[in-house]
């Protein structure tokens, strides 16, 4: 658990003590996502911020909350899941697929141009 201290500083963790009070104060619950994390606006609806659940990761936020923190639309998302959002443990997986997957050195060797040389210089 991260201590009291450690939130005046440290962001990456969780909200900080700043904006905890800030929403205390401020914030006006809009929603929660299927992760964990809540979303809040301002009493004027100038501002709009997540308190993410866990580690401070922009890419935790599902694509129609994202829409609506970035105000591309004003239309709060429901609670209920969507279908094809795909869970945390999915996307780690494809990430790492992907990682696996890359090798920039080998793709001309395995492109359709397998004729490739390399220019050499004349002595």
């Amino acid at each position: 658990m991260v201590s009291n201290i450690s939130k005046l500083f440290i962001w990456w963790n969780g909200q900080t003590i700043g904006t905890t009070i800030y929403t205390k104060f401020f914030g006006i619950f809009v929603g929660k996502d299927e992760y964990g994390n809540n979303y809040f606006k301002s009493s004027d609806g100038r501002k709009r911020w997540v308190n993410y659940k866990g580690a401070c990761d922009a890419s935790n936020i599902p694509p129609a909350w994202h829409s609506w923190i970035h105000k591309t639309t004003n239309k709060v998302p429901s609670l209920e899941k969507n279908n094809h959002s795909k869970s945390k443990s999915d996307i780690h997986s494809m990430k790492q697929k992907l990682s696996e997957n890359y090798h920039p050195n080998s793709s001309i060797n395995n492109s359709i141009f397998n004729d490739y040389e390399p220019w050499k210089p004349s002595d």
